[in-house]
């Protein structure tokens, strides 16, 4: 489980967790002197009088690293530093394909268009979007989309398409852009934390260049800070509509 899933899970659950800092250094255990259950196979020589056992040692399954793309091609797009409100950005660039920024599967895909300026409701504003879980455990947003190329459910690599640049939801008062989110992963439908909680240009400029800066610990941290926010979204205004 990654760190943002058990914080995640220490959160929902209600039970107290023991947190790490991101750099700290795993700490040694004491192994059990009963046998593991695990399929293993233990060889005894005999030398002499003297026996010796030798038990295998068992090695965790590799995690590969995860590895990061800029999620906007075709066209040369921009960005500011800041959004109102809340930690998010808009990226502009009409017509630019968003593609998956690393890999990990499509948890959301909206391709109707609800918002109705008079009523303005906030779950509707992102318009046409998309939602996908990295495999970093992270979870990115992408609203406002004129198309959209994936389906919910789908398995993505790093480059993937997910949609082109538009201009639904409340970017049909504004200009064309793409509404970038990134958050941890809430147990329900919400919109509230899914907007964005961390600011995204220093992960945006660094991907840019091709190099491997990840959102995990920010994320995480971010999370650690504010353990009920998903509650707390769930309960917002139209959550259910998000």
């Amino acid at each position: 489980m990654s760190r943002i899933g058990l914080l995640l899970f220490c959160a929902v659950a209600s039970v107290g967790c023991t947190s790490q800092s991101p750099t700290s250094a795993p700490v040694a255990t004491t192994a059990p002197t009963t046998p593991t259950t695990a399929s293993t196979t233990t060889t005894s020589t005999t030398v002499g009088d003297t026996a010796t056992t030798l038990t295998p040692t068992t090695t965790a399954a590799f995690v590969p690293t995860p590895t990061y793309v800029f999620p906007f091609t075709g066209r040369n797009v921009s960005y500011g530093t800041r959004h109102a409100g809340y930690q998010a950005i808009d990226v502009f660039g009409c017509g630019a394909n968003v593609v998956a920024p690393t890999s990990g599967t499509v948890t959301q895909v909206r391709t109707t268009d609800p918002w109705e300026p008079a009523i303005n409701d906030p779950a509707t504003r992102g318009g046409h979007y998309v939602t996908m879980i990295g495999d970093d455990g992270v979870r990115y947003y992408f609203a406002h989309l004129g198309a959209i190329s994936t389906t919910e459910g789908a398995i993505v690599v790093p480059g993937d398409a997910l949609g082109i640049m538009g201009q639904t939801g409340d970017a049909r008062a504004t200009e064309c852009h793409t509404h970038f989110g990134i958050s941890w992963p809430c147990p329900t439908v919400e919109w509230q934390v899914r907007r964005g909680e961390i600011l995204p240009p220093k992960y945006l400029d660094a991907w840019r260049l091709g190099q491997q800066l990840s959102p995990t610990d920010e994320v995480a941290a971010t999370l650690a800070s504010s353990p009920n926010a998903c509650a707390d979204a769930a309960h917002a205004k139209s959550a259910t509509n998000a």
